[in-house]
């Protein structure tokens, strides 16, 4: 199951860069958690369809569409775990964002159930080699924004 999901997972990157949120979304959850670090622009707990559309569209507002290309994609059973290119550049703002962030995706089935966000490999990596369950303490403080 494992090399399926890898190959999930760089479709998913390869649907957003289109442009093709909805596929993404049809392969997720519709009780997703998207959990971002706390020093991200938009820190927070984003659930479900609802939480990331608006998570998504808090982005493109700043950045226009963002591209994400991996860098390293690491299969760790029913998660994988990218290292991304994060970069965009917004329409209106001409704000440029580049940077490196990690992803952390968990799968039940084929189904992603938690997108865990951070900026730090070797604590994603700590993440997936502690029984697979991120520490509560990772999470943002921000209230949920579902």
């Amino acid at each position: 199951m494992s090399q399926s999901l890898v190959e999930l997972v760089r479709r998913g990157y390869e649907s957003w860069n289109r442009g093709d949120r909805q596929w993404v979304l049809e392969h997720m959850s519709p009780d997703v958690e998207w959990i971002t670090p706390p020093e991200d622009p938009e820190p927070g707990t984003y659930r479900g369809y609802e939480g990331l559309e608006r998570f998504w569209a808090q982005w493109r507002a700043a950045v226009g569409q963002l591209r994400l290309e991996p860098q390293e994609i690491v299969d760790a059973g029913d998660r994988v775990v990218v290292v991304a290119r994060r970069s965009g550049t917004g329409e209106m703002s001409r704000l440029d964002i580049s940077d490196r962030v990690v992803q952390v995706f968990s799968f039940e089935g084929d189904t992603c159930v938690r997108v865990h966000e951070t900026y730090d490999r070797d604590e994603a990596m700590r993440w997936v080699e502690q029984e697979g369950t991120e520490p509560a303490e990772g999470e943002p403080a921000q209230a949920d924004t579902a």
